[in-house]
């Protein structure tokens, strides 16, 4: 396995764990508030401890590493024991998960009662890891990428959400070492989305980076929110801004505020990703060292995740409501 991709991969997960933690500094306030307080310069910002983004990502690529191809019932039950609702968990995924604990079937935790299903961002931020096992496939990484969503958020918009940042973490997993075009860069991906949604917000995030924004137009235009609509192509964009400079694409989406845990978060594992676990700055990694899951220990996963055993794909789509081959 090339060297460059374990360590995007380690990058991409460590990267998580980074933005999750620097981003609950921030979160909640407004770009206003967030100039006024640090001047746009996030040196003396002190990283929090891991939140949602963090707890999730670990149980996906866990649940990966053991079932390559997906398991619903494994990574449900991973999901569940990984919780810490005090981290910031969305309602949407609380109420699912306390649905799981109470034994519904994983296929049919994410809707309520009521038939209302969660928009939220939820199954995206954990999807960085799909990304990377699926970087050379992109029609199994979609249908892994929506199923691992299913568990929580049966909504199309959160669905298409979670498939969009693991294809961008693909591609920027195979941009490592070439030059990259960061507008260029979010065409590629709204290219891969089914939702027009989506695909029209990428296009406006290209624009924003050819020519630039200020941090409140940036958030009336793509948002800075839970939901995925608001939130995903955000985080994106935040990269392509800075695609080789992890340290400002993170305070990018700093400066963002609003939802910052997750923004930060999926553009840290965006930065990871590309530039390798090597880019990410030495103080934040050493906070994210204090309390488990620790940066450390999820690079150290990425690198497992994307080393499997040859012959480790097709061994369990059949028989845990995978998809027949």
């Amino acid at each position: 396995m090339d060297d460059c991709r374990r360590e995007g991969a380690a990058g991409a997960l460590a990267g998580t764990r980074v933005g999750d933690a620097v981003g609950g500094a921030v979160e909640g306030l407004d770009p206003a508030q967030i100039l006024h307080r640090w001047g746009g310069c996030f040196e003396r910002l002190a990283p929090g401890g891991p939140g949602a983004a963090s707890e999730m990502t670990v149980a996906v690529a866990q649940s990966l590493l053991d079932f390559p191809d997906f398991n619903g019932a494994d990574m449900a039950r991973r999901l569940v024991d990984a919780c810490t609702p005090q981290r910031g968990y969305g309602r949407g995924t609380l109420a699912a998960i306390e649905r799981l604990r109470r034994g519904v079937a994983w296929r049919e935790a994410a809707v309520s009662r009521g038939g209302r299903t969660s928009f939220g961002n939820g199954a995206a931020v954990r999807a960085a890891p799909v990304g990377l096992v699926y970087f050379d496939d992109a029609e199994a990484l979609r249908w892994v990428a929506e199923e691992q969503a299913l568990i929580t958020h049966a909504h199309a918009l959160a669905c298409e959400g979670a498939v969009l940042h693991a294809h961008a973490v693909a591609l920027a997993l195979v941009t490592a070492g070439r030059a990259i075009d960061g507008a260029g860069f979010l065409l590629d991906v709204g290219r891969e989305a089914q939702v027009r949604e989506f695909r029209s917000r990428y296009e406006t995030a290209a624009r924003l980076v050819a020519r630039g924004s200020k941090p409140a137009h940036v958030v009336s235009n793509l948002g800075n929110g839970t939901s995925a609509l608001g939130s995903v192509v955000t985080a994106a964009y935040c990269f392509a801004c800075r695609p080789d400079d992890f340290r400002g694409a993170v305070c990018a989406a700093l400066s963002l505020g609003g939802n910052a845990r997750s923004i930060a978060s999926m553009t840290g594992a965006l930065a990871g990703a590309r530039l390798g676990s090597g880019s990410v700055p030495r103080d934040w990694l050493s906070a994210a060292e204090r309390e488990a899951p620790r940066a450390s220990e999820m690079a150290d996963l990425g690198r497992r995740l994307v080393s499997p055993p040859s012959g480790h794909r097709g061994k369990s789509r059949l028989g845990t409501g995978g998809r027949p081959e």
